[in-house]
């Protein structure tokens, strides 16, 4: 995880911080470093969101607005 982060941080593949040559193996490195920081950044969200829940007026006045 903190390698995936690092890589994303400096612009880089993880796999090339890590010297993998093999492009097969590199592309699965990189694609299983992708999935653990967008479960990661979905995980935060989540923490973030929980416990908020429209309030029975806001709701109401949010199904009034006309777009």
């Amino acid at each position: 995880m903190l390698l995936a982060i690092a890589a994303e941080k400096f612009g880089c593949r993880p796999s090339r911080m890590v010297g993998l040559n093999d492009p097969l193996l590199a592309l699965d490195f990189d694609l299983a470093a992708a999935a653990k920081l967008l479960e990661a950044e979905r995980a935060a969200a989540n923490a973030v969101t929980e416990g908020f829940e429209e309030a029975p007026l806001a709701s109401q006045r949010a199904r009034n607005v006309r777009w």
